[in-house]
């Protein structure tokens, strides 16, 4: 994959933990003007289930799907008004009820099923939790928009001394959109690179070079879409909330030659230091022996004038 030239990088201390990095990426990797980092977009005008989704795929990525559980709840909680009913992503196929992404349906908030309806809508007035209700496609209501996805997870494929290769996989959502990932690296600086998604694969591949060996890094992944409004010529930047992971390049071969090196001499520094000590003690018992033997000699030759004497003695008297 192709990455785009242009990088920003923004300078932090050693010492900063990861809440300082996170506070360092939203300041430094914040994009222009126009920028909107929400998942979902409410839009308040009504309009058909179809021209509904004609605006959002013209200015975000489609209507609204949600997935999961998760999903769901988090539109909940990000209702802005209690009285209004919302388009979203779902819609009655001859298989069955199927998101825009062409998901099944797994969801069972059903407030009221019914077979006449082909499109959902979410009930923000209904109190309780089970809010979809199936309605006439024709019906005009408010919608929700969804913005671009960043991948759940990312996986670190190879690490080397001085580069890594990631890889994820691509929402079904976000494999129809036009889109490119913002990539974020954070060791000592922290670096922006882009690569573009071009192609309809479900998985990206990434590789990531001119790191430094044996560091810890901190990787924050976003997905971008970019629109360019017809009307006012306003280029909007949808960028969604990064998935973050934590990867350590391997040390370098340098260093462990360098390691061993030193490993070496310091061993034959120990080998010598042995040898001479073992010489000094060689040489100090062998003096021992010398001293004493030479001892012995020079009291043997104090002896020998006095019986020389006697000897001539004994042949004067006899």
């Amino acid at each position: 994959m192709g990455k785009h030239m242009n990088t920003a990088v923004c300078m932090f201390p050693n010492e900063m933990q990861i809440h300082q990095q996170l506070a360092v990426l939203v300041v430094c990797c914040s994009l222009a003007t126009g920028q909107i980092s929400s998942r979902y977009i409410f839009i308040q005008e009504p309009m058909p289930w179809a021209k509904g989704r004609e605006y959002c795929q013209s200015h975000f990525v489609d209507l609204a799907v949600l997935s999961t559980e998760k999903e769901y709840f988090a539109l909940l909680s990000a209702i802005p008004m209690n009285n209004a009913s919302f388009w979203l992503g779902l819609h009655k196929e001859s298989s069955g009820w199927k998101w825009t992404n062409g998901e099944q349906l797994r969801l069972t908030h059903w407030y009221n099923y019914n077979h006449e309806g082909h499109c959902v809508s979410l009930e923000a007035m209904f109190e309780e939790d089970d809010k979809l209700l199936a309605r006439s496609c024709n019906e005009q209501h408010s919608f929700v928009c969804q913005g671009p996805v960043s991948p759940q997870s990312v996986s670190v494929d190879f690490v080397n001394i001085d580069h890594m290769k990631l890889s994820w996989n691509i929402s079904a959502l976000m494999q129809t959109t036009s889109h490119y990932y913002n990539v974020t690296i954070c060791g000592f600086i922290c670096e922006m690179l882009s690569y573009p998604y071009n192609n309809s694969s479900s998985l990206m591949s990434i590789s990531i070079s001119n790191l430094s060996a044996a560091t810890e890094y901190f990787i924050y992944v976003s997905a971008v879409v970019i629109h360019l409004d017809q009307e006012t010529s306003r280029k909007w930047i949808l960028q969604a909330n990064p998935t973050m992971l934590k990867a350590k390049t391997v040390t370098s071969n340098k260093t462990h030659i360098i390691f061993f090196i030193v490993l070496d001499l310091f061993s034959l520094v120990l080998m010598v230091s042995s040898f001479w000590y073992i010489y000094q003690v060689v040489k100090k018992k062998s003096t021992e022996r010398v001293g004493g033997r030479l001892s012995a000699g020079s009291a043997i030759v104090e002896l020998i004038p006095h019986r020389i004497g006697l000897e001539k003695l004994e042949n004067v008297i006899f």
